[in-house]
């Protein structure tokens, strides 16, 4: 069975992520886990952690207690605050990420899932959908 968990479960898509992987998935197998935003009533019908992706130490925590064999890494600085908060964007996004695959490796986890964010496009990004 499956044991997922959803960093960045309270962000827009993370929390639609969380819904729909219960769903399919089981309420107690899927981890939804975010920083510092409590969780809408939705996300607590399952496990919630308060997970700090910039330290290894949080991460780990939460693998080894809930038995995770799968991670959706959807934690993320988004730009307007990441140009305020440089450091801290480098912090989340490049060494919560280090940290993230980390522990997958060292666990032989089978599965990650570190999704891009709208936030990469920019102006000059074409209008036309990308082919599936």
């Amino acid at each position: 069975m499956k044991r997922i968990l959803v960093t960045g479960a309270v962000g827009q898509i993370g929390s639609e992520l969380t819904v729909e992987l219960r769903r399919r998935y089981g309420v107690g197998n899927v981890v939804a886990a975010g920083h510092r935003t409590r969780p809408g009533a939705v996300l607590c019908e399952g496990p919630f952690e308060y997970i700090d992706v910039a330290r290894r130490e949080s991460i780990e925590e939460v693998v080894n207690r809930y038995d995770i064999d799968t991670i959706y890494h959807m934690a993320a600085i988004l730009s307007a605050v990441g140009e305020a908060k440089p450091h801290l964007a480098w912090d989340v996004n490049m060494n919560g990420l280090y940290n993230i695959l980390e522990v997958a490796r060292e666990r032989k986890m089978a599965r990650v899932f570190c999704p891009s964010s709208i936030a990469v496009f920019g102006p000059d990004t074409p209008r036309e959908n990308t082919p599936q």
